[in-house]
């Protein structure tokens, strides 16, 4: 029975695809083939005998090719088997007779290549791997000039099709930059990812589970009397006074540190919105670092495995949460949640607090973002944070809204 839209929409890998890895083929007939991987990629494929012998060639992606359009590119198979061509051989010589360096996968493997090492090989690992599965199926193999809004935000919608909705804007922002990479080097001069995100569902926030502010001494206490590793009870204590996001921590190097300027530069790559973010280092921290530079394990990463001898995994310091008792009640994201709220009710500005945990808002902070933007106000903000985490911390408060923090913030204000 021949293939319909509504019908191909409908189609996704089979749990025999998904367990085997092979994909699911569906006939259109007269050779046209549409599978369907486990991956969710559909493909289209045109089978035919050649000198006696079974071939496939694939000859696009769904939806990016049409039903209409894959049909039409069979039929100029079955042509070209008629005139005595193998169509392999024609698609080669079609391949060799256009320009190859401005092929999107030519120039992807380029912005690849260039920033494998700059950055952290497990941040590496995980743009590629995304690349290979969900963006090279689709568009690798066309002319970067001839790529649409439309073909890129089909390919976001596939992902968020499997729910995977940061996944989705992921791979329209990688997209965006290896735009960014050929207009650069001169091969084009749109980017058709740009604002495609919006596109896409609305993001939903979720909620990581963390302690109300007067449980703040006790969690405080716990930490400091952590018996494990010593490194991860000195990167517990680097969140409290820096609320970073985990995968900031475990990646943090020492050529990150502005020693003279006291601020931590986390370039571009490693941050969640694909921006650089500055973060004042109060004395605390500093003090951190110098305890953790006079061990000497490594000259690369400051929360360095020394097991492993590599960053820290992403459950290294849930996992000692849990060990402290707070299986539930406190993620490493909580810090954040935390310091948010705090801050906020004493009444620090709004702009400021934003800037300093590195959300991302569609409104003119964002739009014109300058990761310096009320530093002056942010230091300050952030070395009033960190006496107020070791004045919870001594036990000087019985709650988290003191008289004179209130006073600072106002004066800051």
């Amino acid at each position: 029975m021949p293939l319909t839209h509504t019908g191909i929409n409908k189609l996704q890998p089979s749990n025999t695809s998904i367990a085997t890895k092979r994909p699911d083929k569906h006939s259109d007939g007269n050779g046209l083939q549409l599978w369907v991987r486990y991956t969710g990629v559909k493909s289209w494929i045109s089978a035919y005998r050649w000198q006696g012998k079974q071939q496939t060639l694939t000859i696009g992606t769904y939806p990016i090719m049409s039903l209409q359009n894959a049909r039409q590119r069979n039929i100029e198979i079955k042509r070209l088997i008629a005139d005595g061509v193998n169509p392999k051989d024609d698609k080669k010589k079609t391949q060799a007779d256009n320009d190859g360096s401005r092929a999107f996968d030519t120039i992807a493997q380029r912005w690849h290549d260039d920033r494998k090492a700059h950055i952290a090989p497990t941040t590496y690992s995980r743009d590629y791997s995304q690349y290979q599965r969900d963006i090279k199926p689709f568009i690798g193999h066309m002319n970067i000039e001839d790529i649409t809004a439309p073909d890129i935000l089909a390919i976001g919608k596939s992902i968020e099709a499997r729910g995977a909705a940061d996944m989705a804007r992921r791979a329209i922002r990688q997209t965006g930059q290896i735009f960014k990479q050929a207009i650069r080097e001169g091969l084009t001069n749109l980017n058709p990812a740009n604002d495609l995100t919006e596109a896409l569902k609305p993001h939903k926030v979720k909620h990581h589970s963390r302690i109300t502010s007067q449980q703040l001494p006790k969690l405080l206490q716990d930490i400091n009397a952590y018996d494990g590793d010593l490194l991860v009870k000195l990167g517990l204590w680097f969140l409290c006074y820096t609320f970073v996001r985990t995968q900031e921590l475990r990646f943090m190097e020492w050529s990150e540190i502005d020693y003279k300027a006291k601020i931590w530069r986390i370039p571009a790559d490693k941050m969640k919105m694909d921006r650089p973010h500055l973060v004042p280092l109060a004395p605390q921290t500093m003090a951190i670092l110098e305890q953790i530079k006079a061990l000497g394990f490594s000259d690369q990463y400051v929360f360095f495995n020394t097991s492993t001898r590599k960053p820290y995994s992403m459950n290294a310091f849930i996992t000692a949460l849990w060990r402290m008792g707070y299986k539930g009640r406190m993620t490493g994201h909580g810090f954040r949640g935390l310091a948010s709220t705090t801050l906020h009710e004493q009444e620090f500005m709004h702009e400021a607090i934003e800037l300093q945990l590195a959300h991302e808002k569609e409104n003119k902070i964002s739009k014109a973002y300058n990761g310096a933007q009320h530093l002056p106000y942010r230091t300050k903000m952030m070395n009033e944070w960190a006496k107020f985490i070791d004045d919870a911390y001594a036990g000087k408060i019985d709650n988290l809204i003191r008289a004179d923090f209130k006073q600072q913030a106002q004066k800051h204000g």
